[in-house]
């Protein structure tokens, strides 16, 4: 009996179908299909199988792959709005007090050790339970699944990320940084060797470009402490990694290199 099933871009189907182009609405299934399950094929390959020239293949795949960062980037926000939605007041309360503006330090940089604790004890892997853990690396490896073909065996990305000691959500952004950066371009490594190899460590935020509340800052961003000092004026602040991602999210943080 088959018990799999799949959701996939229907709209974007129909409309192709409606429109009368059959023929590439049944390619976009089959290129959906092998990316789903990781059937790598070259252009060629799919000119052949479709019936069209290269230069038509090269073209409608570009389409798909818009059209399937689209479908996944719909589900990111639905899954945001749904989880916001959902959030009691004391995770509003935390939300706040790890504000961008919380915490202003002046110019001795002091902020509280209490919370700074407190923040190595809940992102810390060795305090975690198995569920959580797994939780946090199945939302990695989607993450990491969703900006390359060339994920790897999710076993082996799970042996090598289970005893790291490493704040998830800087692993996130590590992640991101480092499938889009064009001189890795054709030598990637999958997930496991990412972690293994502590690839990520390169592309943990450091030289770091915030806008908040309309003011942009410039400074560095130190993965132990949590601490952002700004090198355009007299601010610092201690801001948590799942804060750093909400604001790379909505495009008001940016990479910079030292």
């Amino acid at each position: 009996m088959r018990m799999n099933y799949k959701s996939y871009p229907t709209d974007y189907v129909q409309e192709l179908k409606q429109s009368g182009k059959r023929k590439k609405a049944r390619a976009f299934m089959e290129y959906w299909d092998d990316m789903k399950h990781g059937s790598h094929n070259t252009i060629r390959f799919y000119a052949k199988s479709w019936d069209v020239s290269v230069g038509s293949t090269s073209n409608w795949i570009k389409e798909f792959n818009d059209e399937i960062d689209l479908f996944f980037a719909h589900w990111d926000i639905r899954n945001k709005q749904h989880y916001n939605y959902a959030k009691n007041q004391a995770e509003q309360k935390l939300n706040k007090m790890n504000s961008d503006t919380a915490q202003e330090t002046g110019l001795h940089g002091k902020v509280n050790e209490h919370d700074l604790n407190e923040d190595f004890n809940i992102n810390n892997n060795n305090n975690k339970s198995d569920r959580v853990l797994q939780k946090d690396f199945n939302e990695l490896y989607f993450v990491y699944s969703v900006n390359t073909k060339y994920k790897g065996k999710k076993e082996d990305a799970w042996q090598a990320y289970k005893n790291l000691n490493v704040d998830t959500n800087l692993l996130k952004l590590a992640i991101v940084k480092y499938l889009h950066d064009p001189d890795t371009e054709g030598k990637r490594y999958n997930m496991a060797n990412f972690l293994k190899n502590e690839v990520y460590l390169s592309y943990m935020p450091k030289k770091i470009k915030l806008i908040v509340d309309g003011v942009e800052r410039v400074g560095f961003y130190d993965n132990t402490t949590k601490i952002f000092t700004s090198t355009t004026d007299r601010f610092a602040a201690s801001i948590t990694p799942k804060r750093l991602v909400e604001l790379y999210e909505s495009g008001r943080l940016e990479f910079l290199k030292d």
